[in-house]
């Protein structure tokens, strides 16, 4: 199978990135620093998490069954939300720059990692290669509710970027709204992904927050070890890695 792969750099160190290999990939000797997402393929160099697969070639009723018991009541009364759904299958840069700052408004109030220059440009090259699909779902009276924001390639799909809006600043009538919005984009994006043909869905990564984790293990799915991080191919990449991994 083809690997998804870009080259940019990082901390001005030509970087490959490979993203959710199944088998050994090939790196040009001319890139010093090779970063992983997501690989199957087991590795010592690289740090082994959990994450959950949702494969999607099964009946629609089936999955639909491996739902967590809360999660089908929430799809439910996400039904009887008038929700208008935007999927933008070659997002163009102004779309990108959109979510680029509703992403980071999220992120402040979440006190977690914005999205920086250098990942913006990561997300432009992914662009380029036609490997992105962004969502958006919003009220009836057009207000934005939630992104998502998912890695697409060779019938394969991964959680890339998630962000909703800020509840408190809603009116009154869409704080209902907005407790069902990531719920319903996340099953309608997988309906779309498998009516395109795409047979996985990777959730992302399993943290130890018990709600996150919650989350994404109440879609059903399999929990799947793999392996991401930086891969140094020469001394000097290697040392400016381990500058950066001791500033962080």
């Amino acid at each position: 199978m083809f690997i998804l792969s870009i080259r940019s750099k990082r901390w001005n160190i030509a970087m490959q990135h490979i993203y959710f290999a199944e088998k050994l990939a090939n790196t040009r000797q001319s890139m010093k620093l090779v970063c992983h997402t997501h690989s199957l393929v087991p590795s010592r160099k690289l740090a082994k998490r959990e994450a959950v697969h949702i494969p999607l070639t099964g009946y629609e009723c089936a999955m639909y069954s491996a739902l967590s018991k809360n999660n089908r009541k929430l799809l439910r009364r996400a039904q009887e939300e008038e929700y208008q759904v935007f999927l933008y299958k070659e997002p163009s840069d102004d779309n990108l720059r959109v979510f680029q700052q509703f992403y980071n408004d999220f992120a402040k109030r979440k006190k977690i990692e914005q999205i920086t220059k250098s990942q913006m440009e990561a997300i432009v090259l992914l662009n380029q290669k036609n490997a992105l699909l962004l969502s958006e779902v919003r009220s009836v009276c057009g207000q934005t509710l939630c992104y998502r924001l998912d890695i697409v390639h060779a019938q394969k799909a991964m959680s890339y970027y998630v962000a909703t809006c800020n509840a408190i600043a809603l009116p009154t009538h869409l704080t209902r709204p907005i407790r069902y919005a990531n719920r319903f984009l996340l099953w309608h994006n997988l309906m779309y992904l498998k009516q395109q043909g795409y047979v996985l869905y990777d959730m992302g990564e399993l943290t130890n927050v018990e709600t996150i984790r919650q989350f994404k293990m109440s879609f059903g799915g399999q929990v799947v070890n793999v392996y991401s991080g930086y891969i140094a191919q020469s001394k000097m990449s290697a040392l400016l890695l381990g500058v950066q991994k001791w500033r962080k």
